[in-house]
Order: C-alpha cells, then sequence, then structure tokens
C-alpha cells in the first residue's frame, strides 16, 4: 500500500519535490506511521455507507478520539467531519470569532488577509461575518509590512 501511495505522490506536486502552489490546502501531509491503520485487515475493509450498527467498533474509536481532542483543546465538542483545509480554516475562524464574543469584544471582527492568498480565505472569513481586510503583498509573494 506504502508503494502504491509513494507511486501516487510520485505524480503530483508535493514538498518532497516542489514548492506547493495556491490550492494545497487539499493536500494532506499524512505520516507513513499514520497510515499503517488502513493496511490491518480489520481496519480497511469497511464500507464507508455501512450501518452504525454494524460498525461499534470505528464509532468506539472515533468516540475515543472526540473525547481526547476535546480535552486536549478544552472545547465543548470536535468534529472529524472538516476534510479540507478550507473546512479546517472555516472551523478555525468560527472559533476565533466565538472566543472574541465570549470576552464581549464584539469589536475584533478584522480578518486580514494577504492578497496572494487562496480563495477560500476571504471566502471563509465572510461566512463568519468578519470584515475582510486584504493585505498587500511584495514581489516576492511576502505580507508587505508598510500596507499592513
Amino acid at each position: 500500500m506504502m508503494r502504491y501511495i509513494q507511486r501516487l505522490a510520485d505524480k503530483d506536486v508535493g514538498l518532497t519535490n516542489s514548492m506547493i502552489p495556491l490550492g494545497s490546502c487539499t493536500m494532506k501531509l499524512n505520516s507513513a506511521v499514520a497510515m499503517i491503520p488502513i493496511t490491518w485487515n480489520g481496519f480497511a475493509g469497511i464500507h464507508p455507507f455501512a450501518p452504525k450498527d454494524q460498525v461499534p467498533g470505528y464509532m468506539a474509536l472515533i468516540k475515543e478520539l472526540e473525547n481526547n481532542l476535546s480535552a486536549i483543546t478544552q472545547y465543548d465538542c470536535i468534529s472529524l467531519q472538516p476534510n479540507s483545509g478550507a473546512n479546517g480554516e472555516f472551523a478555525g475562524l468560527m472559533a476565533i470569532k466565538k472566543y472574541h464574543l465570549s470576552r464581549g469584544d464584539k469589536h475584533r471582527n478584522i480578518c486580514l488577509i494577504p492578497i496572494s492568498a487562496h480563495g477560500t480565505n476571504p471566502a471563509s472569513a465572510a461566512m463568519c461575518e468578519m470584515k475582510v481586510v486584504v493585505v498587500n503583498c511584495d514581489e516576492n509573494g511576502n505580507v508587505d509590512v508598510k500596507d499592513l
């Protein structure tokens, strides 16, 4: 399985052979050790639409991971569903917004976004009802400190 995944990876742009361009939020950087469970017979063969009553072990594993992540982050609950950078970005911005609101900081609603950012960045901020302020970049794509 690892050789197959490596052959697929070799056909794509990645950190090992290039800079990752815009749109990289959907690329996942999983270590080899994290890939091992997908090869286990009892773990890898489950159908993605299997009914909940047929997957009690999976549900226990998912619940334990959610509980552990909640304990670590002190969040009330955790979702394991965000499958892309855009989903995670939106979840992160919502957490930031709720944090500010919990402290009564309603005025902290501005999201600074470099002009070179991926299109999901301002979209996520707008969906969180934040004011998007675009920051220019220099000729190398870095944030223009003077503009900031």
